[in-house]
């Protein structure tokens, strides 16, 4: 492989998006997570995250900064989910913030060849056009029970608001109609660790065509 493969990972919360990205790591992928790119740019110590963080509380209240003026990421999701136009407008918010250092650390993660996987939780065919161009998207999915399940076992939601946060990451078939590997993780953990060796043979055999 004599350049850098690019590959946008994505799928429906809780169906296991972040499991294959770690397993494509172990294989010799280079994770770029968005929802860490997301987290940094909130940060108070730095002079984004400081200017940032008021203009996050003037539209969702203070009670979504902790006390020591970090951002509560429990208290934005209990305010946005649900509620489609806040979200919108927070995301509308952050998003400019987040592709500017997304695409810092896609284009440091590029410089050697290899695979470049970018994790990234909402990408669909609604998404924006974004700054980058992928070789190659996946999405992972799980039928809505499994995941309903692992929201409320794995992460302690109740029924009522794992349906919220599934609804809004939006439908699979979004997904789906951009993607060109669907990996299902609706079986055992070792299956979805072999169903993600395939798809590194896959990487590893031969750059995809843009």
């Amino acid at each position: 492989m004599t350049a850098s493969t690019l590959v946008g990972l994505t799928g429906g919360i809780a169906a296991g998006k972040s499991t294959v990205a770690r397993a494509l790591a172990t294989h010799g992928a280079r994770i770029v997570d968005g929802d860490a790119a997301a987290r940094d740019i909130v940060d108070p110590r730095t002079s984004g995250g400081a200017a940032l963080l008021p203009r996050i509380a003037a539209l969702l209240g203070d009670e979504v900064l902790a006390p020591d003026g970090a951002l509560d990421r429990a208290a934005v999701a209990a305010r946005v989910f649900g509620d489609d136009a806040l979200r919108g407008q927070y995301n509308a918010l952050l998003r400019p913030a987040i592709l500017d250092e997304v695409a810092r650390r896609i284009a440091e993660a590029r410089r050697d060849p290899g695979v470049v996987v970018h994790e990234i939780p909402l990408l669909n065919r609604t998404t924006a056009p974004l700054p980058w161009t992928y070789d190659l998207v996946v999405t992972v999915e799980a039928v809505a029970s499994t995941r309903l399940q692992r929201l409320q076992n794995d992460r302690g939601h109740d029924a009522a608001e794992a349906e919220r946060r599934i609804r809004a990451q939006g439908e699979e078939a979004d997904r789906v109609a951009i993607a060109d590997v669907v990996l299902r993780t609706d079986g055992t953990l070792d299956e979805t660790l072999r169903a993600t060796a395939s798809l590194w043979a896959q990487l590893s055999a031969e750059r995809p065509p843009r």
